[in-house]
């Protein structure tokens, strides 16, 4: 018996010690199964945020620091991202921050975070802890001049004297390993004007010269030195000089006319320009700059626009294939409101470049203005084999056979209705101004009905519409003389001059609508904020002026009218029904 209680103790005791060894197995397992789930999610994370999944990316971050919040580089990337997407109010910024550095403290040599964390201690004022995150980084990655110069720039932000004179000993230990450069030798000719110390400025900015005597970078800096600090002559010496070294050099000749400029010798400034852009190796988007900076600078002085003019068909000459040129020069003919000219630059940058639709709808523009609608057409009737999906070409191109011919309000109407199809439903507003255009089509073909149905359309899907209920007002108060037909225009209209109350074209239809309904006296009103607030420059047209005739004789002042019927047929004397209110002196319905 006592043989048998032994073995049954000793089978118990190896049960409880083989449970116990299952218990730490199984244990062991689970662990390892927690980090394999964390690394793989890690993993994924890493994968949304290559793909730029950034609240994807933050939520698995937070869930493999969860798994595992031993791994310094899950709370690294965690914290990195709670700094990167919270406001620096929340309580998530300071733990951002801790887990930041909780990583540098685990692994200094993890430059990144050990940026990010740097750049923490800096937004928050703690510039002190920066420096020695930078220093000990620095010191871990001698050779590395990126480093090198964050924690230079460090140093600088402090300043401190002797921070600023530790960047000055680390910069020169810099030029030692990494060789001088003019990056370097600018830093520390400025880090010796704060101190006040020109004669190791000059010392320094003479060095980069004898290392580099046909750099014309040191010429240039030099010269810019002396011009901050006053003296003129040195600087031109050395401006000039930069460009002797290196005639074709873009960059020294801009900063040579940039001095001239600043001294406002425009002859100079002119003439160094000229060069830049004619005689060194500047690129296109150099160039347009420098025109565009150029032409901005001389566009009022018209002494001198025979010489932009000359100046762009010499660049243009040299870059005959660039679009980009002529199209900045058709911005500066539009300006001087040559349209045809600025019409004819535009017409070969369109054969240079006609997979913009943009650059077809400027040109016909430009014909527009010229207010020769016939060949705006037809340059977007060619815009339409390149762009037939493109909604705007579509609508310019109705408005252009609407201007140019009433009898082209049936092809109008289809190719502003073809806009209308190929915009985004969910662009109202748009949709609305299309509808809109097409019931001012229908209107001018005398079909009031059908432009009653699309002026409401245009109004169901956007009833902010102000241009819709104007337009929509004044052709329903020119149709009808029904009281409830004009009380339906007064209530439109009255509705923009609310929303607009400065805009003289509503403001003009709202008095027009009044006079209809025999309310002289408001008319009257409204006609004259109409004129008051007419933008300068403006001259109202033909149908201004006859309203106001209109309203003042029915005000008794037909003296007053007849001279806003004389201005109105001026500007329309082909109108039988203006001359004879001149010629008679009197008022005439039709």
């Amino acid at each position: 018996m006592r043989y048998f209680l032994r073995n049954l103790t000793v089978a118990a005791a190896a049960m409880t010690a083989c449970i116990s060894i299952f218990a730490r197995g199984n244990g062991k397992w689970e662990n390892e199964s927690r980090l394999r789930k964390a690394e793989y999610i890690y993993g994924e994370a890493q994968r949304q945020n290559a793909l730029g999944n950034r609240a994807a990316t933050y939520e698995l971050y937070r869930r493999a620091y969860g798994l595992d919040s031993t791994n310094s580089d899950y709370f690294s990337e965690l914290g990195l991202n709670y700094v990167m997407m919270v406001k620096r109010d929340e309580p998530l910024l300071l733990e951002g921050i801790d887990l930041l550095r909780k990583k540098f403290e685990a692994d200094p040599t993890d430059y990144t975070n050990a940026y990010y964390y740097s750049q923490m201690m800096a937004s928050t004022g703690n510039t002190a802890r920066q420096i020695e995150v930078l220093q000990l980084v620095d010191s871990l990655n001698p050779t590395r001049a990126d480093i090198a110069l964050s924690y230079i720039d460090a140093l600088l932000s402090s300043e401190d004297s002797a921070m600023v004179r530790k960047a000055v000993d680390r910069l020169e230990r810099l030029e030692v390993t990494a060789g001088k450069s003019m990056e370097l030798t600018r830093r520390k000719t400025s880090i010796y004007a704060f101190l006040n110390d020109s004669v190791s400025a000059l010392r320094e900015i003479h060095g980069a010269i004898s290392a580099s005597p046909l750099n014309p970078e040191c010429y240039s800096f030099a010269g810019r030195y002396f011009e901050v600090h006053g003296k003129g002559d040195s600087a031109l010496v050395y401006y000039s000089k930069a460009c002797e070294v290196d005639p074709e050099s873009g960059a020294a000749a801009l900063m040579l006319a940039q001095y001239y400029k600043n001294s406002g010798d425009t002859i100079g400034y002119s003439r160094e320009t000229d060069r830049a852009l004619l005689e060194t190796d500047l690129d296109i988007d150099d160039k347009h700059e420098i025109l565009l900076d150029y032409t901005r600078d001389l566009i009022n002085d018209s002494t001198y626009l025979p010489h932009v003019n000359a100046l762009f068909n010499r660049v243009i000459d040299k870059n005959p294939q660039e679009p980009s040129l002529r199209s900045l020069y058709a911005d500066f003919l539009t300006v001087r409101q040559d349209y045809a000219g600025a019409a004819e630059q535009m017409e070969l940058v369109v054969d240079l470049q006609p997979d913009d639709p943009d650059n077809w709808i400027r040109t016909g523009m430009l014909y527009a203005r010229e207010e020769d609608f016939d060949r705006a057409a037809a340059t977007m009737q060619r815009a339409l084999r390149y762009h037939d999906n493109s909604p705007e070409v579509h609508r310019f191109l109705a408005s252009a056979l609407y201007l140019a011919d009433d009898n082209n309000s049936r092809q109008a109407i289809n190719e502003m209705h073809r806009a209308y199809e190929l915009t985004d439903s969910t662009d109202v507003k748009t949709r609305s101004d299309y509808l809109s255009s097409i019931g001012d089509f229908y209107y001018t073909a005398e079909n009031m009905d059908s432009a009653q149905v699309y002026y409401r359309r245009a109004l169901d899907i956007f009833p902010e519409n102000i241009m819709a209920k104007n337009n929509y007002a004044y052709h329903l108060s020119e149709s009808t003389d029904d009281p409830e037909r004009l009380a339906e225009a007064e209530a439109l209209s009255y509705a923009t001059v609310t929303a607009e109350p400065d805009n003289p074209t509503y403001l003009d239809t709202y008095a027009w609508i009044l006079f209809k309904q025999r309310d002289y006296t408001r008319a009257k009103e409204y006609i004259d904020r109409a004129f008051d607030h007419q933008q300068e420059g403006n001259e109202p047209s033909a149908e201004y002026y006859m309203h106001a005739g209109d309203i003042y004789f029915w005000n008794q002042q037909p003296d007053k009218a007849v001279e806003f019927w004389k201005k109105a047929l001026d500007l329309d004397p082909d109108n039988e029904l203006l001359a004879r209110k001149v010629k008679y002196k009197t008022y005439f319905h039709e």
